[in-house]
């Protein structure tokens, strides 16, 4: 076929794929642009395994106003969920599970959407921080909600390997309305997370595509998580009861806020095998490759950390926290597609490699990260994770907290806390785990050629 006719059915498939969508979700589209990824996407190579339109289209599907920031446990999950599904049997992927389909459903408490700072007589209706109402999927008094994982497979073609598995995997939930994980709490506004993590099941499911007409040796199995921002329930659920084997799942590779890719990206477990270095190497000398930011641990605030948890080696790709992280202008016109395209093909690349036989033995990575529910005190800023030329590059401040009233600012750049140096994010977990809320602190900050000294006094989490 030649390319003009490849461009020709490429562009009737979007159009269906995104006409199959918007009828799903039922929404109107009217005064809305239904895809607003960068303008004038140039035309992907013929062998790109995914295309900057298609990312944009099913982030559109994802982070529309319809589904109301897909908050674990209410309806709108449940339809991106139920969504999902539909793309992976189109695709083709085989359900995992007997007679299981593609959603692979689990319950956890009521209790874990309650903020434990907010008031509980507060109606929930006028407090975003209140108990759970009927738009969380149950009233305030149900003990348990409901969310599913939804996965599908792509089977192995050698018979000494098909049975060996690699994971791909995101989550689909974000905030809802806001409330509890907002960065702008006193706002009641859909937090649609077209970044986290709209960019991340898009990648997913473009990998599903690609890999479902090209099968590998190993099985690939394609899952997206529920609930990842109540604390990694839905991957906490799979490792529990695991739909395919621990034992036989080689290696967990996690896409979660793919979709902003400046200057380098982020890849977490670096440390988890002794085979992911030589094998960054090999990639990373390709010019098209992004410049890597290697963070060892396996552990980190997503959906990896639970497969790491169980000993299996894990990748974690991200391209860093930005000023509408966890807000309502985490929208669709800030995703660069095309520089999603260029970490889905590293993506790609990695699981062809590992797809191919090679021994991914599980190692014990060194601990550079603390789980977030570690800390009793906070600053109220994001740190560039990415960010790897010395001290802590804050991108963004949060307006009310305590780094805020100290005068940070975001861009600023923290060498010293405490007394300590801040060598890397790494360095400022393991003092920030140290120090006590009301206890002011000195910090030390690079503003472009300035350097000052700030009183910062951490605040309970």
């Amino acid at each position: 076929m030649d390319l003009e006719a490849k461009e020709k059915m490429r562009t009737r498939e979007r159009m269906m794929t995104t006409a199959a969508a918007l009828l799903f979700l039922a929404a109107p589209l009217k005064g809305q642009e239904a895809a607003r990824c960068a303008p004038n996407l140039s035309p992907p190579p013929d062998a790109s395994p995914v295309t900057a339109a298609e990312l944009c289209d099913t982030i559109a599907t994802l982070a529309h106003d319809s589904l109301e920031g897909r908050r674990a446990g209410t309806d709108q999950a449940d339809r991106a969920a139920r969504w999902i599904a539909g793309r992976f049997a189109a695709i083709g992927l085989e359900p995992l599970g007997d007679g299981s389909g593609y959603l692979l459903p689990f319950s956890f408490p009521a209790s874990v959407l309650r903020d434990p700072h907010a008031d509980p007589h507060a109606a929930s209706g006028a407090n975003p921080h209140g108990a759970p109402d009927s738009s969380a999927g149950g009233s305030a008094d149900a003990a348990t909600l409901a969310s599913a994982n939804v996965a599908g497979l792509v089977r192995g073609t050698d018979p000494a390997l098909a049975d060996e598995a690699i994971v791909i995997g995101a989550h689909y939930d974000h905030l809802g309305w806001g409330g509890m994980g907002s960065l702008a709490p006193d706002e009641r506004a859909i937090h649609n997370g077209a970044d986290d993590n709209a960019s991340g099941v898009a990648g997913v499911l473009e990998l599903a595509e690609w890999f479902a007409a090209r099968p590998q040796p190993r099985t690939l199995v394609f899952a997206t998580f529920g609930a990842e921002e109540l604390g990694n329930l839905g991957s906490s659920a799979w490792v529990a009861d695991p739909p395919w084997p621990l034992e036989a799942t080689v290696a967990m590779i996690n896409l979660d806020m793919v979709g902003r890719l400046r200057e380098k990206l982020d890849v977490q477990g670096t440390g988890t095998s002794a085979a992911w270095p030589a094998l960054l190497d090999s990639l990373a000398a390709d010019p098209e490759t992004p410049e890597l930011a290697r963070v060892p641990d396996g552990f980190g605030p997503s959906d990896h950390a639970s497969f790491y948890g169980r000993q299996i080696p894990v990748l974690a790709l991200f391209t860093g926290a930005h000023e509408e992280y966890h807000r309502p202008a985490d929208d669709l016109e800030t995703i660069d597609a095309e520089g999603e395209v260029r970490v889905l093909e590293l993506a790609a690349r990695v699981i062809e490699a590992v797809a191919d036989g090679r021994e991914i033995a599980y190692t014990e990575a060194p601990v550079t990260q603390r789980r977030a529910m570690a800390f009793k005190v906070g600053l109220g800023v994001i740190p560039d994770y990415g960010y790897a030329e010395g001290g802590l590059l804050l991108a963004s401040v949060r307006p009310d907290g305590a780094g805020a009233a100290a005068g940070l600012q975001a861009g600023d750049v923290i060498v010293q806390l405490a007394g300590r140096q801040v060598a890397d994010v790494y360095a400022y977990t393991e003092i920030l785990a140290g120090l006590e809320a009301g206890v002011p602190v000195d910090a030390v900050v690079r503003r472009g050629a300035e350097t000052l000294t700030v009183s910062v006094t951490p605040t309970e989490r």
